[in-house]
């Protein structure tokens, strides 16, 4: 029996043509977002994610690690045929279809990823979905308004936690299952707000520790895996709420806000004190990150000068955590990250992750 499969130029123009049809795909989408969260999003997408759930996500360890091997057994193959063909062979490259080889590899790995996850970019914003009024911006007194409330919030969730003192919080503080709670908690959030929850997203956290801080990066969600992945050296307060970000991303959510947002909430709501207090403290962040903005920074220290001793040791071990992992190429990884956040349609693109602000406090007014 013979098997006639597509020759390689067949099978580069095959991905150059799904590549180009998703790339259109996702600019409709972008016009047409209600069809995108019908079709794609609450359609297509919980297909996909159970598919994950129910291959990779058994895994005991991260499936990136697989993949990384593979992409580096896949890049000596091809590297030495590329020397053997030129150095070797004395071939040279021209005529030989590394050209189209090239971009079918690229338009591959557009539709795939696309395919995978990168739809979910363009689905209905989850404010007009679930009610709130978001502002564009918010002024001063606004901010203000907001970071007296979550600086006195942080103050009394901390003393809620057990055997509390002022000292920095330890891993002692947090349970060993960290993923299971926080899953558990953002299916939560997500059936009370009408979204799909029947997925069992997987949060690993990887290793070696700073793996991922080293490129400005605390936690990442790769969609060709379908699992959310968390550096197992940030400090522990971190955890939670990075942890309950890369999830969301996980049930089909890219808009950086959004997670921020849902990672919050599924802080908030959990029963241990701990966890609650995480979700505060790095809303906290945003807020004073915010109220820099209209402020000297005598009058920033000042004005975080009063939090409790408690929440200042917990910041300070938490910069030192940070620094003690530097980046090894500090401009890129936010450059790179914001050029790709704006190619999706987010405008801000990583000064996106503030606009939490605004959902936070759309949140608070419309439910508390």
């Amino acid at each position: 029996m013979n098997f006639n499969f597509p020759d390689k130029k067949k099978r580069a123009s095959i991905w150059i043509k799904l590549g180009l049809s998703a790339i259109f795909i996702r600019i409709l989408f972008g016009f047409k977002p209600e069809w995108c969260e019908t079709i794609y999003s609450r359609g297509i997408f919980p297909w996909i994610r159970s598919f994950f759930d129910h291959t990779l996500g058994l895994l005991p360890f991260a499936a990136i690690y697989v993949f990384d091997v593979i992409l580096v057994l896949w890049l000596i193959i091809i590297s030495t045929r590329f020397v053997k063909r030129v150095f070797i062979e004395k071939e040279g490259v021209r005529g030989k279809g590394y050209g189209i080889s090239i971009v079918a590899f690229f338009m591959g790995l557009i539709f795939w990823f696309l395919f995978l996850w990168g739809f979910n970019y363009a689905r209905v914003p989850m404010a007009e979905q679930i009610g709130l009024d978001l502002p564009e911006s918010m002024n001063f007194d606004a901010i203000k308004k907001e970071a007296r409330y979550i600086k006195q919030t942080c103050i009394e969730a901390r003393q809620q936690i057990p055997n509390i003192d002022t000292n920095a919080l330890t891993a002692a503080a947090y349970p060993s299952n960290l993923e299971e709670i926080m899953r558990a908690s953002l299916k939560e959030v997500l059936k009370e707000y009408g979204y799909d929850y029947t997925g069992h997203v997987r949060g690993r956290f990887v290793q070696p520790n700073g793996v991922l801080l080293s490129f400005n990066s605390s936690g990442v969600y790769f969609p060709f895996t379908g699992e959310g992945h968390v550096d197992n050296g940030l400090h522990p307060v971190s955890k939670p709420f990075t942890m309950a970000h890369e999830l969301s991303h996980g049930y089909g959510f890219g808009s950086e806000a959004v997670c921020n947002f849902l990672g919050f909430l599924a802080c908030i709501r959990s029963e241990n004190p701990a966890i609650r207090y995480s979700g505060y403290l790095m809303y906290w962040r945003y807020v004073y990150g915010a109220l820099m903005e209209f402020m000297t920074e005598e009058d920033y220290q000042t004005e975080r000068a009063t939090i409790s001793r408690g929440m200042h040791n917990d910041m300070e071990a938490t910069y030192a955590t940070l620094d003690s992992y530097p980046a090894l190429i500090p401009f890129l990884q936010p450059a790179v990250y914001d050029v790709f956040l704006k190619a999706q349609g987010v405008e801000d693109g990583i000064e996106s992750y503030n606009r939490m602000i605004l959902l936070v406090a759309s949140w608070r007014k419309k439910y508390q």
